[in-house]
């Protein structure tokens, strides 16, 4: 008999990949989200080529799963998808990944919600509850090391700060309620269908045509760029699930292998044949060109609010380009889980392949 799991925020994109992972392992899928109506209350679209998240609604049929929607700041509307179904996992992806939504909002669907969901399966005694967090509740490495799993955290951003208020109340779940969970943290995600965050400095790159290539010095003070190809997600997560005798209670940061922001721009730069330059900047002078970035980026995100849009590129993202975003992905290693995008750049290049085919880049 297969195994059956609950997979939320599933018209999403992270949750879309990760149905057709449990339909192609052989899985019994449960998949809930919010009608696509419903979803579109909570975003604020960008105008021009900008890309917005997508609705996959039909995905749950294209994988063969059961859909039941749900709208998780609503715990009566959950107990349907808990009922009749004895699930031995739930993955729950489902948050409002918005660096542009006010606090109110990001509060009543990341916080509010996830202690609605977690309350329900443990309620209903889930046999394992994976969580998806972010890298993001954590602040700026140092340069001495990687941040850990362990690491205090430091959220830069609003969305972050509900992450960061979102596992508390998981984690207090866990010890009062004895929710058996287990958090992971992904880097920034990209992959098939993905069109918020990384691939905006694809864009950018493309539509200014250069890509500048700081080189800062002293070398020591190079930046790192973390993040993670969508399939090494999903499958990092089952893995997690997988070994739950050991990691329920745990967190595990999920990327590649961090690599400078230097090498990062140059390679997307050649990828996608763009023209670039190198450029030698002190720690110091980079710096202060970062908090110029930033009064800048935040200055045109206020402007946006005020004509009731929003800006081609959050003034949050800004910060992975400006802080040392360095974190290590060695404790889901020690396990035994192997990253078949170790290297981040053979995830890009498939990745930027694949947007060429789309016409997207």
């Amino acid at each position: 008999m297969p195994k059956k799991a609950l997979v939320t925020g599933a018209c999403g994109f992270t949750g879309s990949h990760m149905l057709e992972l449990l339909a192609d392992e052989g899985w019994d899928v449960v998949a809930t989200d919010l009608e696509g109506a419903e979803r579109d209350a909570y975003y604020t679209e960008a105008e021009g080529d900008v890309p917005n998240p997508v609705y996959y609604r039909d995905i749950f049929e294209e994988v063969g799963a059961e859909f039941i929607p749900a709208d998780i700041t609503k715990q009566s509307t959950l107990y349907p998808v808990f009922e009749d179904h004895d699930y031995d996992v739930v993955f729950h992806i489902a948050s409002l990944f918005d660096y542009f939504a006010e606090w109110d909002v990001l509060h009543k669907v990341n916080i509010e919600g996830g202690r609605n969901i977690g309350e329900v399966a443990a309620e209903h005694d889930v046999g394992h509850f994976v969580h998806w967090s972010t890298l993001g509740v954590l602040g700026d490495a140092g340069f001495d090391e990687p941040n850990k799993e362990d690491a205090p955290y430091e959220p830069h951003n609003r969305y972050c700060k509900s992450k960061v208020k979102q596992e508390e109340v998981l984690h207090e779940l866990h010890e009062e309620e004895d929710l058996p969970l287990s958090i992971v943290r992904p880097a920034p995600i990209y992959g098939p269908r993905h069109g918020y965050g990384v691939y905006h400095i694809l864009l950018l790159l493309r539509k200014f045509g250069f890509a500048p290539v700081t080189r800062i010095y002293p070398r020591s003070k190079q930046l790192m760029f973390p993040c993670v190809h969508v399939h090494d997600l999903v499958n990092g997560a089952l893995f997690v699930h997988e070994n739950k005798e050991e990691t329920v209670g745990e967190t595990y940061h999920v990327l590649s292998d961090c690599i400078g922001q230097d090498e990062l721009i140059e390679f997307l730069a050649e990828s996608l044949g763009v023209k670039k330059k190198r450029i030698p900047a002190s720690f110091g002078a980079y710096k202060l060109y970062g908090r110029i970035a930033k009064w800048a980026s935040h200055r045109i995100e206020r402007q946006a609010r005020e004509k009731g849009t929003r800006p081609k590129v959050d003034a949050s993202m800004t910060h992975y380009l400006t802080h040392n975003m360095w974190f290590s992905n060695q404790k889901i290693k020690n396990l035994g889980y192997d990253f078949k995008y170790r290297d981040a750049r053979k995830g890009l290049w498939d990745y930027i392949t694949w947007c060429k085919e789309k016409g997207m880049v």
